[in-house]
């Protein structure tokens, strides 16, 4: 009897993911890859043979006159990939009310901080937030930063250096991330991260344990908040490690002591967030607030502007020609202003903002944007020819709109492995579709840190290069690899380069 019971059993559990595995073929007879049961399509993912942008990439590639393909998600929750650009800008913008949630999902109960990102919230909740936010981000505001920002620049050309000295080959990455966390620190914080006088220094260790996932417990809470949050929820398991947690609060905490008793007076975006807050609502600020916006200053200039800077010394030092025409125009800005780099030599910069735009491109931080649908949504047919039925996508369902495909698509660049910075001229974006470049989102969700991570990347960059070129080191493993374990772009085996003296 037991037996029967077990195989009565087994069957349903087949059935049951023979059913849900044919969601789309029962919908409306949609294209689009073969699941496996509670896998779905995303078994490489999981196993680290593939990042899931890769495995993204693979589908926009086999449906190549599709709209959009129908995919599994963990445990075969069906979701889309968007291939077609108009349907990307309807999603982004046209029918932003139909997709205002990004699927990044984490329980406020479990992780205050991050629930207070503008990037996890949605609906009125995150209207309110990132109108808290904006006035921070302002032109005027970063540009106010300038000072502090070339000091932070200054140790950076100090560090590279001295430490050149006895270590010719530098990990760009590394050099590049203790940068970002200076400046993001002395900007955001108004403190000394000491990146690069402490080799023990706690922000930039705490920084590395938000965004490099190094252990199966970091990866397990990544891969829970992009694919999974109810079981992270069920199972109590934060984004934010606790330690991590109680380390902010202490360290905001006596920032915010500070400023009120008067010991610290600086004109720097904590300040111009903590008025903000306090403008919005009542005398005090909430604690969960003010900590939770500092880690989102974290995120938006800390790990994707360390990523961009890393990877643009990487294509510098692979393509001289391109790093001579940065050079030549640095030298020339220098020379219209007495050789100092000031706040507008910076604004000046426009090749090497070209080539920045053309990193991102190639090596965007960001493989996806994932949208959750809030409002039920009557795609296209998924072929032109309209044939098919059209389906209406309900609510929970997730539009996965493939960045990295997108950006190597050689029907939208030419050429997608070559580095041009030119692709970004003026003519030439006018030319392409405006969703052909998703290196910072678009539309009412666009990333908010764009201006200071990109200013910022600039004064950093512009800093070395007014002493040393870049060239490939001997260390560096060809071709460049990304790290699986990561939900943001991290080479694998680091990008190694080295810093040789301007004549």
């Amino acid at each position: 009897m037991i037996e029967v019971y077990i195989a009565v059993g087994v069957l349903a559990i087949c059935l049951y993911f023979k059913w849900v595995c044919s969601y789309w073929r029962r919908v409306a007879n949609i294209d689009g890859p073969q699941p496996l049961p509670i896998f779905g399509n995303g078994l490489e993912q999981i196993t680290g043979s593939k990042h899931f942008g890769e495995i993204f990439e693979e589908v926009y590639r086999t449906y190549p006159t599709a709209s959009w393909v129908g995919i599994y998600e963990l445990f075969n929750k069906p979701a889309i990939v968007v291939r077609d650009l108009e349907l990307v800008k309807d999603i982004l913008v046209g029918s932003f009310q139909h997709f205002n949630k990004n699927s990044f999902e984490v329980d406020e109960t479990i992780d205050p901080l991050v629930a207070v990102n503008p990037f996890t919230q949605s609906g009125d909740t995150w209207k309110e937030t990132r109108g808290q936010l904006v006035p921070v981000f302002t032109q005027s505001k970063i540009r106010a930063c300038f000072p502090i920002l070339k000091n932070v620049a200054e140790n950076f050309l100090d560090y590279v250096t001295t430490t050149r000295e006895s270590t010719p080959d530098l990990e760009a990455k590394d050099i590049c991330s203790r940068y970002t966390i200076d400046a993001v620190a002395s900007c955001a914080f108004g403190i000394d991260a000491e990146s690069f006088t402490n080799p023990n220094s706690e922000f930039q260790r705490v920084g590395y344990e938000l965004f490099h996932p190094n252990s199966i417990s970091a990866t397990v809470r990544t891969l829970l908040a992009l694919f999974a949050p109810k079981v992270a929820s069920l199972l109590r398991i934060p984004f934010v490690p606790r330690h991590v947690d109680r380390w902010f609060r202490k360290l905001v905490n006596e920032i915010i002591r500070q400023r009120k008793e008067g010991e610290v007076k600086r004109q720097d975006l904590f300040q111009a967030m903590y008025d903000s807050l306090a403008q919005n609502g009542t005398s005090e600020v909430k604690v969960d607030e003010i900590v939770g916006h500092s880690v989102t200053f974290l995120s938006e200039g800390f790990e994707t502007s360390s990523t961009m800077m890393s990877y643009l010394l990487y294509e510098l030092a692979s393509n001289q020609h391109i790093q001579d025409r940065v050079l030549n125009e640095i030298d020339c800005v220098l020379k219209e202003y007495d050789g100092k780099l000031t706040d507008e030599a910076v604004q000046k910069l426009v090749y090497m903002e070209r080539a920045m735009y053309e990193t991102l491109r190639m090596h965007s931080p960001v493989f996806t944007l994932t949208k959750v649908c809030t409002k039920d949504y009557e795609l296209p047919t998924q072929y032109a020819d309209g044939a098919a039925k059209r389906v209406t996508i309900p609510v929970g369902m997730s539009a996965i709109i493939p960045v990295f495909a997108i950006h190597y698509d050689p029907e939208l660049y030419p050429d997608p492995c070559r580095f041009e910075p030119d692709r970004f001229l003026d003519e030439n974006r006018k030319a392409r579709h405006r969703y052909a470049f998703l290196g910072f989102g678009e539309g009412p969700r666009i990333c908010l840190g764009m201006k200071f991570g990109l200013t910022q990347s600039k004064i950093g960059i512009a800093t070395l290069l007014t002493k040393y070129r870049v060239q490939q080191s001997d260390k560096q493993q060809l071709p460049l690899e990304i790290s699986r374990k990561s939900f943001l772009l991290s080479p694998k085996n680091g990008i190694w380069v080295k810093f040789v003296e301007r004549r």
